[in-house]
């Protein structure tokens, strides 16, 4: 039934044009394929629709009682497409947005505001939020996401790296005994992000490396509400180091085991894997890209 509707729409461009080259030019088929089609439609007709030569088509009986039938599905193709990609050059300038709520006062959303100036055209609906969404249910065009990404159908860019350390209230850390080593955080209170596993992977600047699990008092599904809470002696967190540089330089906020280290996560770019390359999505994902790849210079 699909291809019958396809074979009228290309029967009627062809009446409309006078030959089947015309017809097939003006569809961007092959004049092979287009004269393939109309035979086809007569096939499954069982009925000639045009008598054609070298130089000249004519309508038979048949063809002439089609015509109004085709005509009238080529005009709902040819205004349907023509109100689809007037209404996508509208919206070409409108983006959805997901990205982490822990990027609210980092330099991420300082280069998502130089983007926002230098396009002000481009209208922005942005979710901060540190829970990944569904990208294709919540109709987002570009997620930004931090750690590491399941395998799926979508496409995905790594932008950059966000270093973290462990850090503890200084009140917190003197309840407890001396912490030596990576194995004494496993029976602390932790502050844990409901997003992430309870588990982290320290590596000693000697080169040793330590695994430790941990069940956390309290689960948040934000980063800067557990480093919020971490500085209220609630527990430990594991934040960005720029969250918690300056509670650190006013010692509000110890750095725990400043000998080993935590691996950085991965800051990832995430998107459909239909969106188009010229569209203003793969701008704006570039843009972030080159901002912070110009940090490095």
């Amino acid at each position: 039934m699909i291809d019958d509707i396809r074979y009228l729409i290309v029967f009627a461009k062809i009446v409309q044009a006078g030959s089947i080259s015309g017809g097939a030019d003006a569809l961007g088929l092959t004049t092979a394929t287009a004269s393939t089609h109309l035979s086809k439609l007569e096939k499954n007709l069982g009925s000639a629709l045009l008598y054609r030569n070298t130089r000249k088509l004519s309508l038979t009986h048949d063809g002439a009682s089609l015509l109004e039938t085709a005509n009238a599905m080529l005009e709902l193709y040819e205004k349907g497409f023509i109100e689809f990609k007037q209404r996508s050059i509208s919206t070409s300038n409108k983006l959805n947005l997901s990205i982490p709520a822990v990027f609210i006062n980092s330099v991420f959303t300082r280069h998502l505001a130089d983007f926002i100036k230098e396009y002000p055209d481009v209208c922005l609906n942005i979710s901060y939020c540190d829970t990944r969404k569904d990208i294709i249910a919540d109709s987002i065009d570009v997620a930004f996401r931090i750690g590491e990404l399941p395998d799926s159908a979508l496409k995905a860019r790594h932008l950059f790296v966000l270093p973290r350390h462990v850090v503890a209230s200084k009140k917190f850390l003197s309840n407890y005994p001396p912490v030596n080593h990576p194995d004494d955080l496993e029976k602390m209170p932790w502050i844990g992000l409901s997003m992430l596993q309870s588990s982290r992977e320290f590596r000693h600047k000697n080169g040793e490396v330590a695994v430790i699990k941990y069940t956390p008092t309290v689960y948040v599904d934000n980063v800067e509400a557990a480093y919020s809470l971490a500085k209220h002696q609630v527990g430990i967190t594991a934040p960005p180091c720029y969250l918690s540089k300056e509670d650190i330089k006013r010692e509000d906020m110890q750095l725990v085991l400043q000998d080993w280290s935590l691996e950085p996560l991965k800051v990832y770019a995430v998107w459909p894997s239909n969106i188009s390359t010229s569209s203003i999505a793969y701008t704006l994902i570039n843009n972030i890209y080159n901002s912070f790849e110009s940090q490095l210079l």
